[in-house]
């Protein structure tokens, strides 16, 4: 604090400064309450068209989101504050807010705070915050069936769960996005295609059905355990007796009731690290072997696999097998609400990037 009346201010950028007569306070960064100010000042001029009533609605819906969006940002990562004096950013806080003041919806308000966080995280000029500032536009006009709609098309094609337990734990997660969807039109999946999020026409088949889906992308859990007699004769047959090979084959199957079942190693990393210690042809050699000593699950056995850990799972099939929906094919930002959507249901990041191996 300074007492005297010359008052010289320099190097602030990034800074709030409070000026007084003989007294200068400057604040380093911004503050969550400068924060504050600024989520005001953003939709300001929105809030003015609104009659009184609407009116107090509009300021109790935007005092919630930036509250919320505030204490989230500063219990992550307070330092993504200093954003909020960027332009982009600006723009970006008032899309997301209008977005909730006009629907007020709890769940939605939730989808755009970790929009909002997701874009602050990212760098401009990037593929990705593209992405993330095309999905915050969309997310608010979809209805919770056209976005359950996207995770579950996701779900069918990511191959994320790596072991038959996670599978069925996910699978069950899943339930209240499966019950979403019973009622989703041709209408729900042309107006998906009109905001960006799938292409695709009836006229062209391009997906299989379902569960033939399942049975391609989950082929080495989707199967008949392998016995641990057989499982032994691999160990012995592929490890050669070397300690370190025993450990990544071990680490390669679960063992389900005297009986193994293999795992998938999706990501690209975890397969370079399997490579490093088993050769390459020697490792698809084994999971050749493994395939030739199980039985794989039929289309119906696959079915009523899912139908027996949630009966909503009968009309996904049913639903998933029409020519409107096997036309469909996700584009990178439908690909993103679906993988986020999944993350929660998760509890973890899943990279966009399994998608594009």
């Amino acid at each position: 604090m300074l007492t005297n009346n010359k008052q010289e201010v320099a190097d602030v950028q990034n800074s709030v400064v409070n000026q007084a007569q003989g007294d200068i306070i400057i604040h380093n960064g911004i503050t969550a309450e400068t924060a504050r100010e600024i989520c005001k000042c953003v939709v300001k001029s929105e809030l003015a068209i609104y009659t009184q009533q609407a009116n107090e609605t509009a300021h109790k819906r935007l005092d919630e989101i930036s509250e919320k969006t505030i204490d989230r940002i500063s219990s992550l990562k307070q330092e993504l504050l200093q954003r909020f004096n960027e332009p982009a950013i600006q723009m970006a806080l008032n899309e997301t807010f209008k977005s909730h003041i006009a629907a007020g919806d709890e769940e939605l308000e939730d989808d755009l705070i970790d929009l909002m966080i997701e874009r602050l995280n990212v760098q401009d000029r990037t593929t990705e915050q593209a992405i993330i500032d095309e999905a915050r536009r969309i997310i608010p006009k979809l209805s919770p069936a056209t976005i359950a709609l996207l995770t579950v098309i996701v779900f069918s094609k990511l191959i994320f769960p790596y072991n038959k337990m996670r599978l069925e734990i996910l699978i069950k997660n899943l339930s209240q996005v499966i019950s979403r969807i019973n009622n989703i039109s041709i209408l729900d999946t042309e107006y998906l295609k009109q905001v960006g999020c799938c292409t695709g026409t009836p006229i062209l088949t391009v997906n299989t059905s379902l569960e033939q889906t399942f049975m391609q992308d989950y082929e080495l859990i989707l199967r008949d355990p392998l016995p641990i007699e057989c499982f032994n004769k691999i160990l012995n047959k592929y490890s050669r007796g070397n300690l370190n090979k025993v450990r990544v084959i071990l680490s390669l199957f679960d063992y389900i009731e005297n009986s193994f079942l293999c795992k998938i190693p999706r990501q690209k990393s975890i397969s370079e690290q399997i490579y490093d210690v088993i050769d390459k042809v020697d490792l698809d050699a084994m999971i050749d072997e493994y395939k030739a000593e199980t039985k794989a699950l039929s289309e119906n056995e696959i079915r009523e696999y899912f139908v027996n850990i949630d009966p909503n799972w009968q009309q996904v099939f049913q639903l998933f097998n029409q020519r409107c929906l096997q036309s469909i094919q996700l584009t990178p930002v439908g690909i993103y609400i679906g993988i986020r959507q999944l993350s929660k249901i998760c509890g973890e990041p899943i990279p966009m990037e399994l998608f594009f191996q």
